[in-house]
């Protein structure tokens, strides 16, 4: 996204945020709750990295603030389980 696309949209939002009476918003609040809502929904981490365009996904589970569940991980094929700490 060019230069003038993330202002445009920086304006945007921001100019919606002030017609709503909030102080402080910025397109990347909107991008981190839509994220949440879709964890808090149910969605499955590698469908929320996918939305993000994350190639990690543990850069998803730090945004997000959790952690994969590795006995229902999707990614999982071998029945490997891990080890009761």
């Amino acid at each position: 996204m060019g230069r003038r696309h993330v202002e445009g949209a920086v304006g945007v939002v921001r100019a919606a945020a002030a017609r709503a009476g909030i102080d402080k918003l910025a397109p990347h609040d909107l991008r981190r709750t839509c994220a949440r809502l879709c964890h808090l929904a149910g969605g499955e981490l590698d469908q929320i990295q996918f939305l993000l365009g994350h190639v990690s996904i543990q850069t998803t589970e730090r945004y997000l603030g959790c952690k994969q569940k590795l006995r229902i991980a999707v990614n999982d094929r071998l029945g490997i389980e891990p080890d009761a700490a």
